[in-house]
């Protein structure tokens, strides 16, 4: 199965965001702050063209790291049918290239499901706090990563 990662807009991302991660609440809990700022990064995986998965990074400070440019990671999501074949790593990999080539990025973080957890911590994220509730989604763990200076 050949995987092809590209650019998408917001709106193109609320295809998967409302059914995967909205399920039940009204359509507009799918666009999120920031959504159309200049510097957000929306992606998707596409299988021949058919969208399969979304990742969003949004210039936002880190809560325990304000002082440190930050990128957060949001509304990752992936079709029930193509999840557990890597779909998710390779738009993790995919944007993490894409924000460190903004040299003023430091840190990249984001708030993950508990049932995910694994996933970050195999791309390199550690955790961050404990284990805290977000309503009316579930439990969900902190994550961070330090983006290297590589110049």
């Amino acid at each position: 199965m050949k995987i092809k990662i590209k650019k998408i807009l917001a709106q193109e991302a609320y295809e998967l965001r409302h059914p995967l991660l909205r399920k039940g609440q009204p359509f507009e809990t799918c666009r999120l702050d920031n959504d159309d700022h200049p510097e957000t990064l929306h992606i998707g995986a596409f299988v021949s063209s058919q969208l399969v998965g979304i990742l969003s990074a949004f210039p936002n400070p880190c809560p325990e790291r304000k002082a440190q440019n930050a990128f957060q990671l949001r509304a990752m999501a992936v079709l029930p049918e193509f999840q557990r074949k890597k779909i998710a790593t390779q738009l993790i990999q995919n944007i993490l290239l894409r924000i460190k080539q903004k040299s003023t990025v430091q840190i990249i973080w984001l708030n993950a499901r508990i049932n995910a957890n694994e996933l970050y911590l195999n791309n390199g994220f550690k955790k961050l706090g404990t284990p805290f509730e977000i309503k009316p989604i579930g439990m969900h763990q902190r994550f961070l990563r330090n983006i290297p200076n590589e110049s």
